[in-house]
C-alpha cells in the first residue's frame, strides 16, 4: 500500500483503542501487516519483480514519490487533527503504520541485514500481496475505502 492508508488506518485504530502512545505505535505497526495482506497497489506494482535471490532496487522516482506523499499526508494529519486531545496517539499510530516501510525501503540497504529488521522484512515480504501490474486498479479500491473510513473516524471522534 502507499503511505496514506497505512498512516491514516494506524492513526484511526490507535485513536479508537488506546490512550497510550507506545501502544498506539505498536497497533499501527502490526496493522501494517494486516493491510499489506489485502490486494493493493503501490509503486512497486509497476516495477519488474526481482529474481528469487536478487535484492529489490527502487528507481529514484519511487523515493521522490514516497517522500512527497510522506510530507503531504503528515501535513494533512497535523492540520486536521492537531486540536484533538489524543493527538500524540494519532501521531504515534500513524508513525507505527508506516514504520515497516521506512525500515525496509529506505536507501540504507545495510539495515536489512540487521537482526530483527531482517526478520521483519522476511515477514513483510511473505505477507505482502503483490498484484500484477495489469490488475493494479483492483488494488485502488481497498485503499480508497481504508482512507475514507479512517478520515471519517478521525474527524468524528
Amino acid at each position: 500500500m502507499i503511505i496514506t492508508p497505512h498512516l491514516l488506518a494506524g492513526s484511526a485504530v490507535a485513536a479508537a483503542t488506546t490512550n497510550s502512545w507506545p501502544l498506539a505505535f505498536l497497533i499501527g505497526f502490526f496493522l501494517h501487516f494486516v493491510l499489506d495482506a489485502v490486494p493493493h497497489v503501490d509503486p512497486g506494482t509497476f516495477q519488474p519483480k526481482p529474481l528469487p535471490d536478487e535484492e529489490k532496487k527502487w528507481p529514484l522516482w519511487i523515493y521522490i514519490y514516497a517522500l512527497s506523499e510522506f510530507v503531504v499526508i503528515w501535513a494533512v494529519v497535523i492540520i486536521l487533527f492537531q486540536h484533538k486531545p489524543n493527538f500524540n496517539v494519532i501521531m504515534a499510530g500513524g508513525m507505527g503504520g508506516i514504520a515497516v516501510d521506512i525500515l525496509e525501503n529506505n536507501p540504507f540497504r545495510v539495515m536489512r541485514t540487521w537482526p530483527i529488521l531482517k526478520q521483519i522484512q522476511w515477514v513483510h515480504e511473505k505477507i505482502h500481496y503483490d498484484l500484477p501490474k495489469e490488475k493494479w486498479f483492483w488494488g485502488a479500491f481497498p485503499q480508497i475505502i481504508v482512507v475514507g473510513i479512517s478520515i471519517w473516524y478521525l474527524l468524528k471522534y
